[in-house]
């Protein structure tokens, strides 16, 4: 019912389906959203990874699902008016938009306030990195293929991108289930 609220579903869903770190979230800018018919481009002109500034470009598209980020990101723009400038601003008590950016250490603080309206029980594992780290394992549990999830991710480095896969795998890619369902054969 607030604009506070739809900038922050905006903000996570963009977050953990970019796999943006926060301090690449932050600096959103406006003119960094390319609008298409099946979805969006943003481009960052700097990051972590890309200290020569080449740019980064991340897609993410439209869906019918609830959880769309790319129609997230377009009611919180159409809700906001903004129309330049920083993306995801601060935001009062009163519902008032900001001219600044949020702080690269706010994306946490609300990251756990979600958690806590959730009822999470595990909000102190909550930080930014968990859009990241979730994406690709998240990801890897539903067999998306590695590159892809490299390259959403803007991984340089493939063994970071294997660590999450693998974590994200480690129950479903286990040499002890076809063990037990053997066992189980042998049992019944």
């Amino acid at each position: 019912d607030s604009k506070k609220k739809v900038r922050d579903i905006a903000l996570i869903l963009i977050a953990f389906l970019g796999a943006f770190r926060r301090s690449e979230l932050v600096s959103i800018q406006y003119e960094d959203i390319e609008w298409h018919s099946d979805g969006i481009v943003i481009t960052l002109p700097r990051s972590k990874t890309d200290q020569e500034g080449d740019g980064m470009r991340r897609a993410i598209p439209y869906s019918s699902s609830m959880a769309c980020a790319a129609s997230a990101l377009k009611h919180w723009v159409n809700i906001s008016g903004i129309t330049s400038g920083t993306l995801f601003t601060a935001i009062n008590r009163w519902d008032q938009l900001g001219d600044k950016p949020l702080n690269p250490g706010s994306i946490n603080q609300i990251l756990k306030s979600l958690g806590r309206e959730s009822g999470f029980d595990f909000i102190p594992l909550l930080s930014s990195h968990s859009f990241r780290r979730g994406l690709s394992t998240s990801a890897a549990r539903e067999k998306v293929d590695f590159e892809l999830i490299k390259k959403q991710g803007g991984w340089k480095n493939d063994a970071s991108v294997w660590e999450y896969i693998d974590e994200g795998q480690q129950f479903t890619d286990n040499a002890s289930l076809p063990l037990m369902d053997k066992m189980d054969a042998l049992l019944k």
